[in-house]
């Protein structure tokens, strides 16, 4: 087990599929004992690095040591529902490795048996295990907390803090990262000779660390930049003012303004000509030209980020005039039989004390799954919809599918330009690309789910209603999406098992916890 301590990867390049296009070009990275997270936006190469990694992709050139083919993987897809192909012979393996697998991630053995009906929780804590089980000298986890509630979540960093080979985490959780890496590789879009290429970037420490020294390269390559431009347009300039010079100097040669009886005059331009002086103006000229040359060319060369887009999609908001925006009042909220209850203990539903939203609160919703967070969220869509004075409401489900994306499309195409172009101008701020919707190309869960904001926002709520707005966001756009929600100025209730996004958007917390008759709410 662990035979391999260090992976290596040098001048690596990789074609986008079934193109001549270069995804990333000449990296080089180093990967050794322990956990590394590979960071980057939606769709910039991660899941296709891992695969060329695991030798199911071949590169274009370069080269990985040890090669793939001798090196033992373990994979756990993003995917909950991926049944593990040795699930059946981790499920008759009672060898010391398996048992502490199972316990370490709390697996029931009758899990492993009827795979296709646990939680996803569940299933991701059976992925996991039959990676690990496999002993693998490079161990691969996709997106492990997705879908997955606190408690799945710590079992899930547990097993990798207790991994000693080489790990490898494809994650925009920000508390995971924090709590297992020693080190993180970005992969970045950067500005590099009037083209935006992907560069990958390996930084010691976890995200938090390794965050704040992206942060100080920005500051610092944004002031070399402002720098060199200045030295750039100090020594255009010059030249401009060389060039007015030299014109000046010719017409002199050429006695345009000489009057044909100034004999001085008519000498002193046969002597510039006869020492040389006009040579030696030629050749600070050339020197100038190449000080020119050499200050664009250094302008040019500095690679900064690709541009971000900062903006407010709620310029015209306004936030209710109410005291209160919604009520519930103490009781119980039965679960439905289609709901997310998914143990049996969980046999009534979910009891909550009096619930009120005043009209500027930000309020976070948590909770182990299966202890109502979805039931509330219904109750209180129900309870807008009872007012007979309703409020202007935008909700958004966690799951989203092809009937809402063409509605939305449609709501496009209904548009004035101005309000389009609006729309796509608030796409673009939350780290989205406005030219794939134009292009007709379907968004993902997470690209529609930004759409439906968007496009929401348009209309005027006082209140916002999202579950689980931050499946299959990457970083950035999760840091964009929490900003812009907390800069909403009407009330926000969101349900997140993220705690960094809720920490970036609610300043009041409804806590879930289970009891022997199902859950209670807790105030925070």
């Amino acid at each position: 087990m662990f035979q391999t301590s260090v992976l290596t990867i040098s001048n690596l390049t990789v074609h986008q599929t079934g193109t001549s296009n270069a995804l990333f070009e000449n990296a080089n990275m180093t990967f050794s004992q322990g956990w590394t997270a590979i960071l980057g936006d939606n769709g910039i190469g991660k899941t296709t690095l891992v695969r060329v990694i695991m030798g199911e992709l071949q590169p274009f050139s370069g080269n990985i040591a040890p090669a793939p083919k001798n090196l033992v993987f373990g994979y756990c897809p993003q995917d909950n529902g991926v049944r593990p192909s040795n699930i059946e012979e981790f499920a008759t393996d009672w060898s010391p490795l398996a048992i502490g697998i199972r316990e370490q991630l709390g697996i029931d053995e009758s899990w492993l048996w009827r795979f296709q009906t646990l939680s996803g929780g569940e299933q991701k804590r059976v992925q996991l295990a039959c990676s690990m089980v496999l002993e693998p000298d490079v161990l691969i986890f996709d997106e492990p907390s997705n879908h997955v509630d606190e408690d799945t979540a710590q079992a899930i960093a547990s097993a990798m803090q207790g991994y000693q080979g080489i790990g490898l985490l494809i994650s925009h959780d920000v508390a995971l990262i924090d709590a297992t890496v020693q080190q993180c590789l970005f992969m970045e879009r950067k500005h590099v000779q009037g083209r935006n290429v992907t560069v990958l970037t390996m930084r010691k420490g976890n995200y938090a660390q390794s965050a704040a020294q992206v942060e100080l390269e920005e500051d610092s390559a944004a002031q070399e930049l402002k720098q060199a431009r200045r030295t750039a347009d100090r020594i255009d300039a010059a030249k401009a003012h060389r060039v007015y010079e030299a014109a000046q100097s010719a017409a002199k040669r050429r006695g345009d303004k000489i009057d044909r009886k100034d004999h001085d005059a008519i000498a002193k331009r046969r002597f510039a000509i006869v020492t040389g002086k006009d040579a030696r103006a030629g050749a600070a000229s050339a020197r100038i030209d190449h000080q020119v040359k050499s200050a664009h060319e250094r302008v040019q060369g500095l690679v900064t980020s690709s541009k971000r887009y900062d903006g407010d999609i709620w310029l015209d908001a306004r936030a209710s005039h109410r005291k209160e925006l919604v009520r519930l009042d103490e009781g119980l909220l039965p679960y439905a039989p289609e709901s997310d209850n998914t143990s049996a203990a969980l046999s009534r539903g979910l009891h909550i004390p009096t619930l009120s939203v005043g009209p500027h609160d930000h309020i976070g919703i948590s909770g182990p799954n299966g202890t109502g967070k979805t039931t509330l969220f219904k109750a209180i869509q129900a309870a807008i919809t009872r007012q007979t004075d309703s409020i202007p409401a935008l909700s958004i489900d966690q799951i989203t599918g092809a009937g809402q994306a063409e509605q939305a499309f449609e709501s496009l195409r209904n548009m004035s330009s101005q309000d389009r172009a609006a729309v796509f101008s608030s796409m673009a701020q939350l780290n989205a690309d406005p030219d794939k919707l134009l292009s007709g190309e379907s968004p993902s869960p997470g690209e529609l789910r930004k759409l439906l904001l968007c496009l929401g926002a348009r209309k005027h709520p006082e209140l916002i209603l999202m579950d689980e707005p931050t499946n299959h966001l990457d970083l950035h756009s999760k840091q964009a999406l929490g900003k812009t929600l907390a800069a909403f100025p009407g009330a926000v209730i969101i349900i997140s098992h993220d705690i960094y996004f809720l920490n970036l958007v609610a300043e009041i917390r409804w806590h879930l916890h289970r009891t022997e008759d199902g859950a209670e709410l807790d105030l925070r």
